[in-house]
């Protein structure tokens, strides 16, 4: 998954001399420069309330300049609302701030949760497409018949929804769809049984010609939580069998350790040459075809196309946002303000006032992720920026309410919990803790 951020990272720290308290930092906490999938849910989602508000405002006859260029939740309330004050802004966009963090948690929870961590077709891996898009029109029917039904309670309707988006956004990491030099979304999935031409079960999608086999020495906690020393690893270039992509048949990865729905364990072939995941949790990577195509993270340890990672990031944003706003023309406007409580209720708003009072926060949504409507305004420097700045706040204990926590340990995520998608958090090399530990000395010393 693309950093399926999640989980338990363990960094030692020189400063407090103590492990990160939070056992889902990695969760986006500790992605790295890499794009996380709950950051893809809330990016994909203001573009969509964006639209909405847009369309309110020009039927109202008002001026939608204002709609144009990067703007976080908080600051499209602000347009549409220019009398509100600071403080009614963060109460009236409470609600809805909430829902969306209750998406973005059951988005992680899909790399986490023992029924779906390791099952092909709630990650469109082991050329799973028939299952995965199945999946994901199951998933999209019980939505629409929850929200259409006034006496269904709208939570099922919300985790469904994170439910669906991670498959969703998966299809682009884990697929050769951008290989293939796609450069706009396959508008099929969930809505269509034939999503494209996959290939064949008995043909070879994958060479081990292409890929570079790469070594590194283990950190501690790597050597800990990974039990193997040194790391190995490869670097993929053009390892998909060229006539794959030439002729737009889809083929994903096959890794270790995954079964399916009746449980029956999933296992790469040996007749033939299939592409693997990759990872350095990927046994099946030293298996021919070596390597792997994942495009979850921004480096080989994780994902042998990592050089990939953020045109795929870009798909699954898009595809996100196309979600929300088919969503929103099945249901309607009225349905799809009362799906997201855009314009809270009284109730609604009293729940607002009793957490803000009681300063809960966030477990992933933050106040600072922005994005506007045209594809020029993705800046993903700043929303890595931003995150790094979050866990050094995270770090030394500052009460900021508009920080999220990344801390899934109340739904039941434990630390020894390691698997494939979720491992790719770990800390991955001394360099990148030196600078996180010098950047953190730099944060002291200006606080102080």
């Amino acid at each position: 998954m693309f950093i399926a951020y999640w989980l338990y990272i363990s960094v030692y720290l020189t400063i407090t001399n103590a492990f990160i308290p939070h056992p889902a930092v990695r969760l986006g906490g500790q992605a790295g420069e890499s794009i996380t999938h709950t950051e893809q849910v809330q990016l994909g989602f203001i573009r969509s309330l964006t639209r909405f508000f847009l369309d309110v405002e020009s039927q109202k006859g008002a001026n939608t300049d204002k709609f144009q260029g990067q703007h976080t939740i908080e600051q499209l309330y602000q347009i549409v609302h220019p009398e509100w004050t600071t403080d009614q802004v963060s109460l009236y966009s409470y609600p809805l701030k909430s829902i969306i963090d209750t998406i973005q948690i059951r988005d992680a929870l899909v790399d986490l949760n023992p029924t779906t961590k390791n099952l092909p077709s709630a990650h469109f891996d082991s050329e799973s497409f028939k299952e995965s898009n199945q999946r994901l029109i199951n998933l999209r029917t019980k939505i629409l018949e929850d929200i259409k039904d006034p006496t269904k309670n709208l939570e099922k309707a919300r985790g469904r929804i994170g439910d669906l988006l991670h498959t969703l956004q998966d299809f682009y990491s884990h697929s050769n769809w951008i290989e293939m030099g796609k450069t706009t979304i396959n508008d099929r999935l969930a809505l269509q049984e034939d999503i494209g031409q996959v290939a064949g079960i008995n043909q070879a999608t994958c060479t081990n010609t292409g890929c570079t086999k790469m070594q590194t020495k283990c950190n501690l906690m790597q050597k800990l939580i990974l039990k193997t020393c040194p790391l190995e690893y490869y670097d993929c270039r053009d390892n998909i069998l060229d006539e794959i992509n030439k002729q737009d048949l889809l083929t994903s990865g096959y890794m270790s350790n995954q079964f399916n729905e009746k449980e029956e364990p999933i296992i790469k072939p040996t007749n033939v040459e299939k592409c693997s995941h990759g990872s350095i949790m990927d046994k099946t990577s030293h298996q021919v075809a070596i390597g792997g195509i994942n495009k979850d993270t921004l480096t080989p340890m994780y994902s042998p196309h990592f050089y990939l990672h953020l045109d795929a990031v870009k798909l699954a944003i898009d595809a996100t946002e196309r979600f929300f706003n088919d969503l929103r023309k099945e249901i309607g406007d009225s349905n799809f303000d009362r799906l997201f409580a855009i314009n809270p209720t009284q109730e609604q708003i009293e729940k607002a006032q009793q957490s803000l009072a009681e300063r809960k926060r966030f477990h992933f949504l933050t106040s600072a992720l922005s994005i506007g409507l045209s594809t020029s305004d993705l800046n993903f420097e700043k929303t890595v920026k931003q995150r790094l700045q979050e866990i050094i706040s995270i770090l030394f204990n500052i009460k900021d309410l508009t920080v999220p926590t990344y801390d899934l340990s109340d739904h039941g995520v434990e630390k020894s919990d390691v698997n494939i998608h979720s491992g790719s958090l770990l800390i991955d090399g001394s360099k990148s803790i030196k600078r996180r530990r010098i950047n953190r000395r730099r944060y002291r010393m200006n606080s102080i």
